[in-house]
């Protein structure tokens, strides 16, 4: 029987001990090659080193002569329920663009944290970035009690601590686990050394993650990431291609682009040396014809006419934003906005919240700042809220020839986003404070024309 996948990141400060615990995880459930572990022990000991189990995934020679992890490893592993995809991310802050590429795949997130160095800044910053991608199953290992004798006091101290910070950042762990990677407490089977927790194990934990729910079920969209012609042998044919991020599509049904707003039917599902098909569905990449000519481009959203759907065309978003660049994001400077197949300007409009402790003026966002922005792009495109859709709420913004940074959209805010708040007024056209409720919504949505 085929068992599931799952993407799963390990995170947390440098020297925490995350390759320690990966390490510890593929020795433990006889995940590794045969005879790799003895291997490795056998050059330490050739070497004159004392063998660690991270050096069974830290490959690179910088990262041995250096004792960090710099690149995003990944790690292939089965329990008796699943196979996993670990990715080791760096703990480094000057990696830290390294790590969010890594998490940016995963769906559950194991952090960790050295018991005896506590709660760092970068223990912080790693638990924004998954709050930043939207990952909301979360283990955090408390590690390396061995060195602390397993004390059941400094483990709820650092949960308490920890606790309380991920909790402004509205991330709930499903667990705090105390663990000492090196020894193999609490990893694969329960430690005597700590019968004060009864808790389940780190494999145990993982085994009761969830993938995400497909998106074959949800409405239907595909970014246009070209359009074809053909002009040899009478063939004049005109391809919308792209990969289907959510739901499916059919011949005949009828669709609309946006921020285009043009309309067309589906003539047919374009196949190469394949039988031919009526049918596309999610993560398929796919070629339409059209029954009508119309000209769209790069960047528009293939949609299904009439169907709900929460994409809109929009030049305003409020969004989560990590900066990585060596340069500060400044007001007033145009950026380039990467968001699925389209490119558009965007600039700083306003910083709403910065997140997490490390809040720097309010004049621009400094290398490795976080926080809660409005960005106004130089025209309509189509986007959603990325608990909606990560394919479309996830950008990356680019400096010049850097990209500096990247973040998820929370939510639109044009005209359409305006709208469908009048719904919730509780007066009427008319009425004495339906026209101060609309000119506070304009000014909230508008401050650039109504502030």
């Amino acid at each position: 029987m085929e068992l599931e996948r799952m993407n799963i990141v390990i995170t947390g400060h440098v020297d925490h001990g995350k390759s320690t615990l990966v390490g510890r995880l593929l020795a433990d459930t006889q995940s590794l090659p045969e005879g790799k572990l003895q291997a490795v022990k056998e050059t330490c000991k050739k070497n004159g080193r004392v063998f660690e189990y991270a050096f069974l995934l830290d490959a690179l020679d910088d990262e041995q002569k250096q004792g960090i992890t710099i690149d995003s490893a990944r790690i292939f592993f089965k329990s008796r329920l699943r196979e996993y995809i670990i990715i080791d991310a760096p703990g480094h802050i000057e990696f830290l663009r390294n790590m969010l590429s890594g998490a940016s795949r995963a769906v559950a997130a194991v952090l960790v944290i050295d018991a005896a160095e506590g709660v760092a800044e970068n223990s912080r910053r790693h638990g924004l970035l998954l709050s930043l991608l939207g990952i909301s199953q979360v283990l955090v290992a408390v590690n390396k009690l061995d060195a602390l004798d397993y004390s059941e006091e400094v483990f709820n101290r650092i949960k308490a601590e920890y606790e309380q910070y991920l909790e402004t950042l509205k991330v709930r762990p499903v667990a705090f686990v105390p663990v000492s990677a090196r020894e193999g407490k609490n990893i694969t089977a329960p430690a005597d050394e700590m019968p004060w927790y009864t808790g389940r194990t780190v494999l145990e934990l993982l085994d009761s993650f969830r993938n995400l729910p497909s998106n074959e079920d949800s409405f239907f969209a595909m970014p246009v990431q070209d359009v074809y012609r053909f002009s040899n042998d009478n063939d004049n044919r005109r391809i919308y291609a792209g990969t289907v991020v959510s739901g499916e599509i059919s011949v005949g049904d009828a669709v609309t682009f946006l921020p285009s707003r043009k309309k067309a039917r589906v003539k047919n599902i374009e196949v190469w040396n394949a039988p031919p098909k009526t049918r596309a569905r999610t993560n398929e990449a796919s070629g339409f014809t059209l029954e009508e000519e119309i000209y769209v481009k790069r960047g528009e959203v293939m949609l299904k006419s009439g169907e709900k759907s929460p994409v809109e065309a929009s030049d305003r978003i409020q969004a989560n934003l990590i900066w990585l660049g060596a340069r500060p994001m400044v007001f007033n400077k145009s950026y380039l906005l990467k968001l699925g197949s389209s490119r558009t300007e965007a600039r700083l409009e306003r910083i709403e919240s910065f997140l997490g402790d490390n809040a720097g003026e309010y004049n621009g966002l400094y290398r490795h700042d976080c926080g809660s922005v409005i960005l106004r792009l130089a025209r309509p495109i189509a986007v959603c809220s990325f608990y909606d859709n990560p394919s479309l709420g996830r950008f990356v913004l680019v400096d010049g020839y850097d990209a500096a940074g990247g973040g998820i959209i929370l939510q639109s805010l044009g005209i359409q986003s305006v709208l469908e708040s009048l719904g919730s007024f509780e007066g009427a056209p008319g009425s004495g404070g339906f026209e101060d409720e609309l000119f506070a919504l304009l000014k909230k949505h508008f401050p650039h024309r109504f502030g």
